[in-house]
This record gives C-alpha cells, sequence and structure tokens, in this order.
C-alpha cells in the first residue's frame, strides 16, 4: 500500500522546532524529507552539553525523526549548484531562517521558482514577511507574549508566564505547515501550479487563542476602554500581572452578569500553574508601562543585551548546553539587575534599543490590546464579522497566507438554524417536507431573539 505522500519530495532548510517538527510530519505521512544543514548543522543540535551528545541531541534526535540528513555549504557555488539539481525534482520546499537569510542563501522562492515553477514553498517566520513586525527575530516565548497567549498565565513571581515544558507555539506553527503544505498539493493536482506559502508563529498563537478573543462591539466596548486603562496605570498602583488578569476576570464577570455581586474565587498563590525555570535571557519582564519578552538565546545576543543594559555576566558568552551550576545560580542575580533597568524604559523604547542590539523581544499583549495591534492588523489577522443576532463582533482570522489562493475574511457565525431552509432546498427538498420536518422539531429554522 502507498503511503499518503508517497513520492513527494520534500527539501527542508530548517531549524529550531516549527520548521523540523513539520518535516517530521510530512516525513510521516510517507514523503521523503531531506534535512539540508550547514556543515556546523542545524541550531538544534546544539541545545544540549557539545560533548555529551557528540553532534546530537534530544532535541534533533526528536524532530528530525523520519529524515535523510544532507550537509551542504549553501555558502560555496558548488554547494548551490546541488540544491538547485535536488530543486528540479522536490515538490516542497520547507525554510524558517530569519527574514532575509533565505533570500541571502539563495534559496528563497523568487530563486528557487524559476528553477521549478511548481514547488510549494513554505515560509515560516517569527512574524510573518509583511507588516511592521515583520523584520524582528523570534523564538515561542516571543510570540506567546505577542500574541496575546501569555497573558493568561503567571508564573510563581505573579508575572507572565512563558512556556513551559512545551512550546506548542511552535508545534502548533509546523502542524500549520504541514497542513498547508498537502493543501497546496491537492490544489497542484487540479492545476499544476505551485505557490509560496506564509506562516509565523504570531499567526498560530492567535489562531490557538481564537475562542478567547472575540469582541462583541456592542457588549464590550466600555469594558475593554476600562481594561485598558487598568494597564496603564498598572505599574504605578504596583499591580502584578496575575493581579491584572484577576481585575480582567471580575471585570468581565460584572460585565456579563451585571446583576452579580459575587468575588472571583483566585488561588492563594500568584503562580497558575509554577514556573521555577531561572534563565535571565529567556524570561518576561515588566518595563515602565507593561510587560516584555526577551529570547537572547545565543552567545552574541546575551553579550548584545548585556552591552546595551550596562549588565555584567561573565557566563553570558557560553553556549547553553554547557554551563554548570554556578552559571545557573548567577543567574538570578543578573535577572534582577536586568529587571530594575528595563523598569526604566517604556516596552516600545526598549524593543527599539534592543531590535537595534539585534537582540530578540516583543510585548506582552493581552486580548484587549491584539484588537488594536498594527502588525496584527497589516497581517489580516484580526477579522470584523456580523451575526445577525449578537451584531458586529471580531475574532482572529485564518494564521496562514497562500499567495495565489489568498483565504479571505468569510461572513460571521450563523445564528441557529439561520441557512437550514436555504441548505435543504439547494439538496433538492420540498418545502413540504421542510416545514414537515420543522413541525416534528427534525430541523430548526432561523432563530430570532425576541424583541
Amino acid at each position: 500500500m502507498k503511503s499518503l505522500l508517497d513520492g513527494i519530495l520534500v527539501l527542508e532548510f530548517t531549524h529550531w522546532i516549527a520548521g523540523p517538527y513539520a518535516g517530521l510530519f510530512l516525513a510521516d505521512m510517507g514523503a521523503e524529507v531531506i534535512k539540508i544543514e550547514p556543515p556546523e548543522g542545524a541550531e538544534e543540535r546544539r541545545m544540549g552539553n557539545t560533548l555529551r551528545y557528540q553532534g546530537n541531541t534530544r532535541m534533533s534526535l526528536t524532530l528530525n525523526r523520519g529524515k535523510k540528513g544532507l550537509c551542504v555549504d549553501l555558502k560555496s557555488e558548488a554547494g548551490k549548484k546541488i540544491i538547485y539539481q535536488l530543486t528540479e525534482k522536490a515538490d516542497i520546499v520547507l525554510q524558517n531562517y530569519a527574514p532575509g537569510v533565505a533570500k541571502k542563501m539563495g534559496i528563497d522562492y523568487e530563486t528557487l521558482s524559476k528553477i521549478n515553477n511548481k514547488i510549494i514553498f513554505i515560509s515560516s517566520t517569527a512574524f510573518g514577511e509583511s507588516g511592521p513586525y515583520s523584520l524582528r527575530k523570534g523564538f515561542d516565548i516571543i510570540a506567546h507574549a505577542a500574541s496575546g497567549v501569555m497573558s493568561m498565565y503567571a508564573d510563581e513571581m505573579g508575572n507572565p508566564k512563558g512556556p513551559g515544558g512545551s512550546a506548542y507555539v511552535d508545534i502548533g506553527t509546523a502542524m500549520l505547515n504541514a497542513m498547508s503544505a498537502v493543501a497546496a498539493l491537492y490544489y497542484r493536482t487540479q492545476t499544476g501550479v505551485g505557490q509560496k506559502i506564509e506562516t509565523s508563529l504570531f499567526h498560530t498563537g492567535m489562531a490557538l487563542l481564537a475562542g478567547g478573543l472575540v469582541e462583541i462591539e456592542k457588549l464590550d466596548k466600555e469594558l475593554h476602554e476600562n481594561m485598558l486603562e487598568v494597564l496603564k496605570t498598572a505599574r504605578a498602583n504596583n499591580m502584578k500581572h496575575t493581579q491584572i488578569i484577576d481585575r480582567f476576570a471580575l471585570m468581565r464577570l460584572r460585565n456579563e452578569q451585571p446583576e452579580s455581586t459575587r468575588d472571583i474565587e483566585v488561588p492563594d498563590c500568584y503562580h497558575r500553574p509554577s514556573d521555577r525555570q531561572v534563565f535571565a535571557y529567556y524570561r518576561v519582564y515588566q518595563t515602565k508601562d507593561g510587560f516584555m519578552s526577551i529570547a537572547a538565546l545565543t552567545p552574541r545576543q546575551r553579550l548584545a543585551l548585556c552591552a546595551v543594559l550596562g549588565v555584567e555576566d561573565k557566563f553570558a558568552h557560553i553556549n547553553l548546553g554547557d554551563g554548570n551550576d554556578q552559571t545557573y545560580f548567577s543567574q538570578k542575580e543578573v535577572m534582577k539587575k536586568i529587571e530594575d533597568i528595563l523598569g526604566e524604559k517604556t516596552t516600545s523604547e526598549w524593543i527599539e534599543v534592543l531590535e537595534k542590539a539585534g537582540v530578540p523581544c516583543g510585548p506582552v499583549n493581552y486580548g484587549v490590546t491584539i484588537y488594536d495591534d498594527p502588525h496584527a492588523l497589516a497581517q489580516n489577522m484580526i477579522w470584523s464579522l456580523e451575526n445577525p443576532v449578537s451584531g458586529q463582533y471580531k475574532m482572529v482570522g485564518n494564521p496562514i497566507k497562500f499567495t495565489k489562493t489568498p483565504i479571505k475574511p468569510t461572513k460571521g457565525a450563523p445564528a441557529l438554524g439561520e441557512n437550514s431552509v436555504e441548505i435543504l432546498k439547494r439538496f433538492g427538498y420540498s418545502n413540504e417536507q421542510i416545514e414537515e420536518w420543522k413541525k416534528q422539531g427534525v430541523i430548526k429554522d432561523f432563530w430570532q431573539p425576541t424583541s
């Protein structure tokens, strides 16, 4: 029996999680996935003690299951020639380098599609390839913060909680990468046309929050104005993140049930659940007007952060997997210094400074702020829809960007039974049969609220 993707060739130029995990899914479905790495190996090979794992790490062993490995130096012309020859036979190309890197390496869609115009090219970045955040570097924690996911959790100090045991924004993006590749393959079988597809960690984070990001204008306008005021004054009022989300929960309760006078039940602790990770460079910090996330995972990024903030850390140059107890416990002191300094300026001021220094960072968005986020709006991730009962409302749009078959905002969710008659008629049922089913309670027609 043939596999689902038998005969499909995938070229994978990826590192970390979102890219490699997508290739894993395609390999699991039977595609031949060739993992193409530079001479020094992909980044996931360095996420562990170098000597102990000897070129492999738990991360690389997990994420590259079912693949074939090819090590090529794309900085050389001969290396490029090899890749271009493979491209002639390829069906899918996966890449998740930082914006601009694929073009610099000569493996961007514009270059490869001239060799094979039928390829399906998945470009997976932190924030997408257009919009005000498009050039930002990012990891799972950055997307957790900026997309609004992080706003619902707290660590043991009462601050917004980053990803815990599972980097599910990365993993969710990988799933979308694989799904979009298969969808584009189907389109190609019908048309013979390949295309470029864009996904991002930011889009995925918002998509994961879809059910919690619904703003009904006529019901929520005053509530959201009050929430924004709480955020603006939180630091001045010495409010922890947990106190903010507890206040929001109470405000939502009062909005949904105006007659209610009961309090919300708050656990007798700051954390839900606890985050005991001690690493100053992959954390969330409070600024003068909010919170921001930092993900300085490479030595260069950590040294740049220390230089910008004027913080001394004698272990900043050490690879993450090569530390010891001394480097671990020293992080608390470094963390406190960074925390004090970041509290002196606003989030936007720090982002501007740190981006110039090449340090991945981003704001912590709350559900109430994501609707007006300039990048979310520019990326068409906030859709304005309408329901015949509830009226105008906003929600998260589709996170996958097909370049030749773009997904556009649809109509709002139907009211109960709104399209029952229309659908049944389209499938050939008579008015008499439909009316009989209504009487029997077999179907329901469009429900209208009583005035």
